[in-house]
């Protein structure tokens, strides 16, 4: 057996160098096209491109994991199916769960009423949990599930399913914009979810053959619930130098946590294969093995329902219309006060002295532009244009951080992320100036130009996760 080691060694050392050397390779090309490709370009094929290089990873990262088992590999079919499951699940199951928590979070891990480590621990806790139980009432009763580091085998081929799914929708929900950054998430969101899994599977493992211990799954749930929270918290950081945000501040300690967790897995597999397949079997007994599950349940049900208490007592919900054709919804204490070019304004008062606010307008086309273009797509393009002139004209300071074609709201539209500082706008507090984070989102209805402006301090910005909270928008018709 030594000696197979020690061939076998080198040749699982190699084949993780390069899926990880693979996956390196998938954000460079992503960064080359991000850089490559014009404003003109399709934004349909840039999602598919974007869907594309979200498939990649989860592939390399499962053949990462699978070889961690060399000395009795599980069937290859079964791994791919309980992949599957896990992009099943996420869509089935936690979707339709955390929707119905949080109804107006675009994404699990968007923050309740700006509650971000709130909302992150409930989110955790109902991830892990959903993947955990999802393990034990699928492949945990197969013959397969014959060790404990099988668990680790599942339970990240589970995850990474449930990653996969989990970026896939994101990527869908952002027209397929911003490749590096994305690209980026789906790499360290997949190895996360599949290492943290990977351990509460191994636990998972060992409470089937070992002695029955009433406090072992719940303490898994938990371990990867924290493990869960820290990386989703760090995946949210992001670190403001000067007036740009650097997100690779949190991507970098958010992959180093799930380094560390897969590190403790190769350990743990390591061991298992020096210590040979003569290990006792001490399967649990039906009965036990479902007291052993009531933890967990109970743990999820707890969380559920704190998440439905907290969004309950959260703030109201005001629907405004503007000319039949957008929808607005923000909270009903927002006071409306509108200044001569806005259609609609509505803004926090009490809270933040009206920087958070969401506001339409509407210009004739023709007040900004040339109307005689070539098609429907390169009219808007030329009037975020020429909008985003007319607006650094109107602020003391004016920083747009990106722009992008959307059509996810029931409307072609374009979006412009900026930054910025009022004109005479005074400082509050000692040398310091409120800095605003805005977004425009920019449609054409006819010959007019509408202009949905949605704004938050920039601090505020900042703690809230990236996310601007309370308010949404849709199109009602053309």
């Amino acid at each position: 057996m030594g000696i197979r080691d020690s061939k076998a060694k080198p040749g699982l050392w190699l084949s993780t160098f390069i899926s990880l050397a693979g996956l390196l390779l998938i954000v460079l090309v992503a960064y080359i096209i991000e850089k490559a490709i014009n404003p003109d370009f399709n934004k349909d094929l840039l999602k598919v491109i974007s869907l594309v290089i979200a498939v990649i990873p989860p592939i390399l990262w499962l053949t990462i994991f699978y070889r961690q088992d060399r000395m009795n590999p599980e069937p290859k079919g079964l791994v791919f199916k309980t992949l599957i499951l896990g992009a099943l699940v996420q869509k089935a199951v936690y979707t339709p769960v955390i929707s119905w928590i949080m109804p107006h979070s675009s994404r699990g891990s968007t923050v309740i009423s700006g509650k971000l480590i709130t909302a992150i621990v409930l989110t955790a806790v109902i991830q892990e949990a959903i993947k955990l139980l999802s393990v034990r009432y699928s492949v945990y009763s197969s013959r397969e599930f014959e060790e404990a580091v099988d668990g680790i085998i599942y339970g990240s081929a589970l995850g990474l399913g449930f990653a996969a799914m989990s970026s896939i929708d994101s990527i869908i929900s952002a027209g397929g914009a911003m490749l590096t950054n994305a690209t980026s998430l789906v790499v360290v969101e997949n190895f996360s979810h599949a290492s943290i899994t990977g351990l509460s599977g191994y636990i998972l493992g060992i409470s089937k053959h070992k002695k029955f211990n009433a406090l072992r799954l719940p303490f898994a749930l938990i371990l990867a619930s924290v493990l869960n929270a820290v990386v989703q918290f760090l995946l949210s950081t992001v670190v403001r130098q000067g007036f740009r945000v650097n997100y690779i501040i949190g991507l970098i300690p958010a992959a180093l946590v799930a380094v560390i967790v897969f590190g403790v897995l190769v350990m743990i597999s390591s061991r298992q294969e020096k210590a040979g397949l003569d290990e006792t079997h001490e399967p649990s007994g039906r009965g036990k093995a479902i007291a052993g599950d009531l933890p967990v349940w109970a743990l999820f049900i707890v969380a559920v329902a704190m998440g439905l208490i907290i969004n309950k007592t959260s703030v109201r919900i005001q629907t405004q219309t503007i000319d039949n054709i957008i929808e607005i919804q923000y909270p009903s204490s927002w006071i409306q006060s509108m200044n001569e070019n806005d259609v609609f304004r509505a803004a926090d008062m009490a809270n933040s002295m009206g920087r958070e606010f969401v506001c339409v307008k509407k210009l004739p086309l023709t007040s900004l532009m040339n109307v005689e273009v070539n098609s429907e797509e390169e009219k808007l393009q030329n009037a975020a244009a020429a909008w985003t002139i007319k607006s650094g004209m109107n602020y003391r300071f004016y920083q747009p951080e990106d722009g992008y074609y959307t059509d996810t709201k029931g409307k072609e539209a374009y979006v412009i992320n900026y930054i910025y500082i009022k004109s005479g706008q005074a400082s509050s507090g000692a040398n310091k100036t409120d800095i605003g984070y805005g977004r425009d989102i920019l449609c054409i209805y006819g010959n007019d130009l509408y202009i949905i402006t949605i704004s938050s301090g920039y601090e505020n910005y900042v703690l809230n996760g990236n996310k601007l909270v309370n308010v949404n928008y849709s199109f009602n018709g053309d």
